[in-house]
């Protein structure tokens, strides 16, 4: 290459409408050389939706929080096109679209996300597209008496159980303002203990939290199914759990996209640097990936990860250890908890009453965070 001769602008492919995408997005812009990158942002949807704060959907206004795209991409100075992605073609870096288009990549990051399906029969599935519906009704049933007893599940393969924790805390918040006498909650998880990601000092803070609320906690169990009052157990323990109504997070399903290599469950694998092997500029971050803890605070750090590496600048340290940072609503003071994380593995963790971190978003993002922060959200 000549003096004077400019180098190729190489072109970035980042696929998927939510958190992850968006950081990658940002995290890209404000590399040094980021400004040298074209970049196209593939999404299905319009809007960017903040999902942390649907916990508080069944108990009144919840504020909604829906960000275009469209003004997401602008900012990042990216091509915005709609469209689901169908396959990758490692071998010519191009991607297949659902309606048949192609689109070439010089790097292509996949945060495209995971699919949500019903972990148990007969129970309310937390966080489908008709919970929110399903769980008012359940606090209505709550304050009208027909209800007094509720099973809160966190089944295995739901990978991020703190909303089944807020929910549990909310429920009895509003019991005890209502002035509702004998409800009874339970929380049954297959963890060793709740919220087994923040074991120590995180955890322990849950746990009192839940304990001072009366809720009864059921760990490393498993429910088999509910018959409409009883719930089944393995192992079964003492006796029979009696519940009105069960309410369980879903279980989470991999995109099991055509040329990504996959686990069983269609998670894309990927390394330290969330790099797919075996496909040469490829990355994939956030929920879509074999990472086990689905939060959306540690797929921005996956995000910042593979920005830095796109954009060959130093970047975020490569360990596989994380910082996860979190909000935990209780219908009091928020508790904020935080822990180093090893693979599935917690190695320390805190709480804390005040925000360690700012600005003080439930998703803990570099740049995404303080980005909503400027629009108001």
């Amino acid at each position: 290459m000549g003096r004077g001769t400019a180098a190729p602008r190489r072109h970035v492919v980042i696929v998927g409408g939510g958190v992850a995408a968006a950081e990658t997005l940002l995290a890209l812009r404000a590399a040094p050389r980021g400004g040298a990158l074209d970049v196209t942002l593939v999404a299905p949807n319009e809007q960017l939706e903040y999902r942390p704060l649907a916990v508080l959907e069944p108990f009144g206004p919840a504020p909604t929080r829906r960000y275009p795209l469209a003004a997401i991409a602008a900012d990042g100075d990216a091509a915005l096109v709609r469209g689901t992605l169908q396959a990758v073609d490692g071998a010519a870096r191009a991607i297949m679209l659902g309606d048949g288009s192609r689109i070439s990549y010089d790097v292509l990051v996949v945060a495209a996300g995971a699919r949500r399906r019903p972990a148990l029969a007969r129970a309310e599935t937390f966080l489908d597209a008709a919970g929110g519906a399903d769980l008012r009704r359940l606090v209505g049933e709550l304050d009208d008496g027909a209800v007094r007893s509720v099973a809160f599940v966190v089944p295995p393969g739901s990978g991020w159980a703190l909303p089944l924790y807020e929910l549990t805390l909310l429920t009895a918040h509003h019991a005890r303002e209502r002035g509702l006498r004998d409800v009874e909650l339970t929380v049954v998880t297959h963890e060793p203990q709740p919220l087994a990601i923040v074991a120590g000092d995180g955890g322990a803070a849950v746990a009192r939290l839940l304990d001072d609320a009366g809720v009864r906690v059921l760990h490393g169990r498993r429910v088999c199914g509910h018959d409409g009052r009883t719930v089944e157990l393995e192992p079964p323990g003492d006796g029979p759990l009696l519940a009105d109504r069960v309410v369980a997070l879903p279980q989470l399903v991999g995109p099991a996209i055509d040329g990504l290599p996959a686990d069983a469950e269609g998670f894309v694998h990927v390394d330290d640097h969330m790099r797919v092997p075996g496909l040469d500029g490829v990355y994939a971050v956030g929920d879509a990936t074999t990472f086990p803890v689905k939060q959306g605070g540690l797929a921005t750090q996956q995000a910042d990860l593979a920005a830095a590496l796109i954009a060959r600048v130093a970047g975020p340290d490569a360990s596989p250890r994380a910082r996860l940072r979190s909000i935990l609503l209780t219908g009091d003071e928020p508790l904020y908890l935080q822990a180093l994380i090893e693979g599935a593995r917690c190695v320390a963790s805190s709480a804390s009453r005040t925000p360690p971190w700012s600005p003080p978003q439930k998703i803990a993002a570099r740049y995404l965070a303080p980005y909503l922060d400027g629009l108001g959200g």
